[in-house]
C-alpha cells in the first residue's frame, strides 16, 4: 500500500524543480520562508519551511527557526500551487498573486514579513520580483504596485 506524500515532501519536490531554483536564485543562503498549511477555520494541517543552502532550494519540516517571511495557506491553495503545470516564472508569480488576493477564504494565501525592507532587499527577495519579468510586473501594476515605493509601502503593512 502506498503512503501518500506529505505536503512537505510534495513542496520539496516542487521547489527542487529547475524553474523553482531559477526563480529563487537571488535569495541568499540561509533565508527562511515559513509555510503553514491550515484550514480556513485555522486548524493546523502541516508546517514546513523553505530555505536556500549552497545555492539550492531546500524544504525542511517543522517551524523555521527565524523566518523572514511567513505564508499561511489552506490545503486547497496548496493543491492549486502543487498542481499548477506552469513552467514560466512570471505566470507562477501571477498565479500566486491571485491566491494572495483571492476573495475565497478556501483558496487564500496570507503573507507576513518578519524583517524590514532593507533586509528583504539584502537577502535577495526583491530579485524574485525582477525574475518574474513583465508578466509578473504587469500583475503587480494591476494591483496598484507599479513602483518600488508602492511595493515598499505594502511590505511595511505586511510586517508583523
Amino acid at each position: 500500500m502506498d503512503i501518500p506524500a506529505t505536503l512537505t515532501q510534495r513542496f520539496a519536490e516542487y521547489f527542487a524543480r529547475d524553474i523553482a531554483n531559477q526563480a529563487a536564485k537571488s535569495i541568499a543562503d540561509g533565508a527562511e520562508i515559513q509555510l503553514t498549511v491550515q484550514t480556513s477555520g485555522g486548524e493546523l494541517v502541516e508546517q514546513f519551511y523553505f530555505t536556500r543552502a549552497a545555492g539550492k532550494n531546500d524544504v525542511r519540516s517543522g517551524a523555521a527557526p527565524k523566518p523572514d517571511i511567513e505564508f499561511t495557506l489552506t490545503p486547497l491553495a496548496a493543491e492549486q500551487i502543487l498542481n499548477d503545470p506552469t513552467q514560466e516564472i512570471g505566470a507562477i508569480g501571477v498565479n500566486l498573486l491571485k491566491l494572495i488576493t483571492s476573495p475565497d477564504a478556501n483558496f487564500r494565501i496570507s503573507l507576513k514579513t518578519k524583517i524590514g525592507f532593507f533586509d528583504l532587499f539584502s537577502k535577495g527577495y526583491l530579485g524574485v520580483i525582477a525574475t518574474g519579468g513583465q508578466q509578473f510586473a504587469g500583475q503587480l501594476a494591476a494591483l496598484g504596485l507599479s513602483g518600488i515605493s508602492a511595493i515598499k509601502d505594502v511590505l511595511k503593512n505586511l510586517r508583523n
